[in-house]
């Protein structure tokens, strides 16, 4: 086994979130029973603040249960704040747009949104999955938690959806033809 498989398994899985065994080896051209080592090395050296949860299909970085209790209660202050304008505005910008990427929500914005992101995937109302056209990059898109609290069963039933979508799609097509004109000059 290569002595940094370990490390490198950590790494992806702190980058990327959770991920199967079978990703996990194709990414690190390893063998099942290397992986399979790797992750015993792994686990057996998390002991304090992280832990290594393990489903038998998909692995993950999480808090360990000896630091729980700090974590729930930062989550729950966090938690109890209002999401505020720069909350709102990247749900509106998801639902009506989305899925996004994180710099399509900051062009949108017009400012970073990276923190505000973190807090709606930490309350759970939207989640990250990854971009089939860029795997550099992710797509934020509600989850239904969201739509739950906003009473709705699907996204489409959001007020005035096609309408507002249809908006969006028209002044998107018009910025990239001015930009391609511009380009040309």
């Amino acid at each position: 086994m290569n002595n940094q498989l370990p490390d490198h398994i950590e790494a992806l899985l702190f980058a990327f979130g959770p991920m199967t065994r079978y990703e996990l080896a194709k990414k690190l051209a390893a063998s099942d029973e290397d992986l399979e080592q790797a992750i015993f090395t792994l686990s057996a050296r998390l002991t304090f603040g992280i832990t290594l949860v393990d489903d038998g299909h998909h692995l993950e970085l999480r808090t360990s249960p000896a630091a729980a209790a700090i974590v729930e209660r930062v989550v729950k202050e966090e938690n109890s704040r209002d999401i505020g304008k720069a909350g709102l505005e990247a749900l509106a910008a998801i639902l009506y747009r989305g899925p996004l990427t994180r710099a399509e929500i900051d062009f949108i914005r017009g400012v970073n949104s990276s923190q505000t992101l973190r807090t709606l995937t930490m309350r759970g109302l939207v989640r990250r999955v990854e971009n089939p056209k860029d795997e550099r990059s992710f797509l934020y898109e509600p989850t239904t938690e969201l739509l739950s609290n906003l009473g709705l069963s699907t996204r489409s039933h959001v007020p005035d959806y096609d309408t507002i979508r249809a908006k969006l799609e028209g002044l998107e097509a018009a910025y990239r033809t001015r930009e391609g004109e511009a380009a040309s000059e």
